[in-house]
């Protein structure tokens, strides 16, 4: 299939918001940074829209008046983008496939849990990402709302590299996902684990950017080469600094030990507490 501007238009006629994002996704990063960034942008504002009508914060009805003004936004940036712009979907999809890496977030915010800004922190890695001068070595891949059967199928849709989960942990060392209500659902280290053991041949990487995930990241480590935990409660502020500037490391091309190196350092030179939470463990 072809990506342009006129096939992005049919697929916002034909109500198909989230694909049309992703193509234009597509076509920005291949034409346009400034583009680009406006994709990835409208992407975040759709996964925040989808996430707070799953858990009942915004009525249905308001939820379309939302779209719609998305909807609107879309098609205004799609006018000002050059009609001559073209690339080929299957032919891009097998370049990507060959050379880049794919980092999968995932992010589950339940309604019973307090609020964090996950939108920012995708954001700041996404365009940290966008920036670096390897930004063609990686494909940022974002699911939200994440559920126990998501997971599983995230990693073989995907086939990640590098995983990301970024919400809530409790004090038990377990990760919080999401159930089909929005209510929070605690998913036990060892099955984690085991889930990852099936997965060992490409994954290199996880993070787990949620308080009290050391002992998830000790299972895990068991199977995958590099594990990042956090062996208490982290404040939101170091979270993101940590992670943001982690990835940027990466896309500089830098390697996984310097790259949780410098995201200490980062916390540090903000001047906030919680430089010694993250923990990097290796098999």
């Amino acid at each position: 299939m072809k990506i342009n501007q006129s096939t992005i238009q049919e697929k916002i006629i034909a109500g198909r918001t989230e694909e049309a994002i992703e193509m234009l996704l597509k076509l920005g990063k291949h034409f346009d940074k400034e583009l680009h960034g406006v994709a990835i942008m409208l992407a975040s504002r759709l996964a925040n829209l989808k996430n707070d009508e799953n858990i009942g914060v915004i009525a249905k009805k308001e939820a379309i008046l939302y779209k719609n003004r998305l909807n609107f936004s879309l098609t205004q940036t799609l006018g000002e983008i050059n009609e001559a712009w073209e690339i080929n979907e299957m032919e891009e999809a097998t370049e990507e496939n060959s050379t880049q890496k794919t980092i999968l977030f995932l992010a589950a915010n339940p309604h019973t849990k307090g609020r964090l800004r996950l939108d920012v922190e995708a954001r700041e890695i996404a365009e940290g990402l966008r920036r670096s001068k390897n930004r063609d070595s990686f494909k940022f891949v974002q699911k939200w709302a994440v559920r126990v059967p998501d997971l599983s199928r995230a990693l073989m849709d995907e086939n990640p590299n590098i995983i990301h989960f970024s919400g809530h942990g409790s004090p038990y060392g377990r990760i919080i996902l999401e159930d089909e209500l929005g209510n929070g659902k605690e998913v036990p280290p060892k099955a984690i684990g085991n889930l990852f053991s099936l997965f060992k041949d490409k994954v290199e990487c996880v993070v787990l950017n949620a308080c009290y995930s050391e002992s998830q990241a000790q299972e895990i480590s068991k199977h995958i080469p590099f594990v990042i935990g956090m062996n208490t409660a982290i404040p939101d502020k170091a979270a993101l600094a940590f992670s943001s500037t982690f990835y940027d490391a990466l896309g500089s091309g830098r390697d996984i030990d310097f790259a949780f190196k410098l995201g200490q350092i980062s916390i540090e030179m903000y001047n906030l507490k919680g430089t010694n939470i993250p923990i990097l463990i290796k098999r």
